[in-house]
């Protein structure tokens, strides 16, 4: 009996790994295993300009939040900037409350702008300067097409690989079947932004002679940069 129970046993084990032998492409057919990489530069088209602004003294008269407020999108549709870009830096930014002397309160509000060029960023820390804003400065940017891109730079990523399979193994005079394997290396670099007050520059300009050349606003590219591991079976 104890013959027959190992027989048996050898003969289910011998089954299963024939099986996993049949149901496995990946250790009975050949291949060749390449990196693909997608590249792409772009200009970031969205610029996030965050600000305070905040009540102030003007001698004995009080400049309110309000007034402020109001004078500021005034000058912001004047110059045919949009509104809906206009937003608080977050949620608790609507009211923060600076005591002085007990008896004395300033307001001040944290806002964050939407602009879409150089230009029109350097257009709106002048508007910006007009009411006196405070800690002005680029909290981040990015690209309004930024997911569409990712997309196509993995595409190109995927298509470099088989490319260099194809090469590769055309020096042997083979070629690439199909693919066996695929797995995603993403490395998206975003714009690492510094916290860097910008109104000096409008001020800046303003001080020196009119003959001066004006202070030109640039911004590094956002890099994309996917790689894929692919695996091909050889034909």
């Amino acid at each position: 009996m104890k013959t027959i129970y190992l027989l048996l046993c050898l003969m289910i084990l011998s089954g299963v790994s024939i099986a996993q032998n049949q149901l496995n492409p990946l250790e009975s057919t050949p291949y060749i295993e390449v990196t693909g990489e997608g590249k792409l530069e772009v200009v970031p088209d969205e610029i996030y300009l965050q600000f305070t602004l905040k009540e102030r003294y003007d001698g004995r008269n009080k400049i309110e939040l309000d007034n402020l407020e109001k004078k500021m999108k005034q000058l912001m549709q004047k110059n045919k900037f949009k509104l809906e870009d206009l937003s608080l830096a977050d949620a608790s930014a609507d009211f923060i409350s600076i005591k002085r002397k007990k008896k004395d309160v300033l307001a001040s509000k944290e806002f964050v702008m939407k602009v879409s060029t150089t230009s029109e960023l350097t257009d709106l820390l002048a508007i910006l300067d007009e009411v006196e804003v405070q800690d002005a400065f680029v909290s981040r940017v990015d690209h309004s097409r930024i997911e569409d891109l990712k997309i196509d730079v993995k595409m190109q990523a995927v298509k470099n690989a088989k490319e260099k399979a194809s090469y590769l193994l055309s020096a042997i005079d083979e070629k690439p079947g199909k693919v066996l394997f695929i797995q995603e290396r993403e490395t998206y670099e975003p714009i690492f932004t510094p916290r860097t007050k910008m109104m000096s520059t409008v001020m800046m300009a303003e001080s020196e002679d009119a003959a001066q050349p004006e202070v030109e606003i640039s911004f590094q590219k956002i890099k994309l940069n996917y790689k894929v591991f692919a695996r091909f079976a050889v034909n």
